[in-house]
């Protein structure tokens, strides 16, 4: 048996206050226009060692997969598990966890936001996969031998177009990580073990979903209530507890990711942008967006154009 931390012998009852739990962004590693694009790769020593913090439970609210070598234990919203060999872990955001590493313990941590990882026209590709708010299997995958060399060449070239930050890093790094996360897809379905489902972690994930289907003409809470058979109050209630987000919070962050898309890629107007999206006041829509962003809609697309121009050429 491997020995663990005694932080991580914690009451179940823990949870239930959210506020107790620290939420971590991402660490600051590497260059930092990567991370502004939203993606971190980092060896697990260099991440613990920056932040001790990381080594005790908390969340996030972006999305992590890890390679582990060698044995350790993991806990993910209060399940534990003990790692040996090699290992993904996977991770979404708000779920609660924490690495308990034994001593020859070793991995990379690969974080990424949703909206860096979905550019490009492949929109619910996240929640497609079995591994990301997972209901009813583990969120972490034992590798076969068989498949550990072919991982770990994956991780390697992740970690070295994130250390040599050269142009087109992120587009190399999204079609790597989609291919890597297909191939685990792929494994998963047949490795992971089955864990019990609750009918909470099951409302979230067809929420999440839903609002893929829909986000574009459902505009409030009510109808997505309505379509899984609950209340806007219960929706919320629910979301918040398993995602630490509330439910009008994420459809007003996909709106927000619609925004931005469009900023970036289209030739509409501020104001048509914003109609487009429900927002009948142009200046609802600007407070709206320098609300989550720091920064007006017009701000934003003067600066991310200007990027993606430098950065292409």
């Amino acid at each position: 048996m491997i020995s663990l931390d005694p932080v991580w012998r914690i009451s179940p009852d823990w949870r239930m206050n959210r506020r107790e739990v620290p939420m971590i962004g991402m660490i600051s590693y590497g260059e930092d226009r990567l991370r502004a694009d939203g993606f971190v790769v980092l060896p697990m020593d260099r991440s613990f060692a920056i932040d001790p913090q990381r080594l005790r439970p908390h969340y996030h609210d972006f999305f992590q997969v890890t390679l582990l070598l060698g044995k350790g234990g993991l806990m993910h919203d209060f399940r534990e598990t003990e790692t040996h060999g090699a290992t993904l872990f996977f991770l979404s955001p708000g779920q609660v966890h924490t690495i308990a590493p034994g001593s020859r313990m070793s991995g990379t941590i690969i974080s990424f936001t949703r909206e860096f990882l979905e550019e490009g026209g492949t929109e619910g590709f996240l929640l497609d996969l079995p591994f990301f708010f997972a209901t009813d299997r583990a969120p972490w995958l034992r590798l076969k031998p068989a498949n550990i060399p072919w991982v770990k060449g994956i991780f390697q070239e992740l970690q070295d177009e994130y250390d040599n930050a050269l142009a087109g890093a992120g587009e190399v790094f999204r079609s790597l990580l989609r291919v890597l996360f297909v191939r685990a897809a792929r494994w998963h379905a047949v490795e992971s073990p089955v864990v019990a489902r609750s009918r909470q972690t099951i409302l979230a994930r067809r929420f999440l979903q839903e609002i893929e289907r829909h986000h574009h003409h459902w505009l409030t809470l009510d109808p997505y209530a309505k379509e899984l058979g609950v209340t806007a109050n219960h929706l919320n209630d629910v979301m918040r507890k398993e995602t630490g987000q509330a439910a009008g919070e994420h459809l007003r962050l996909r709106r927000l990711l619609d925004a931005k898309r469009q900023l970036l890629h289209s030739t509409l107007s501020i104001s048509e942008i914003g109609y487009g999206l429900g927002f009948d006041d142009p200046s609802y829509f600007s407070r709206f967006f320098r609300r989550y962003e720091g920064i007006t809609p017009a701000e934003f697309r003067t600066q991310i154009r200007e990027k993606y121009q430098k950065d292409g050429g």
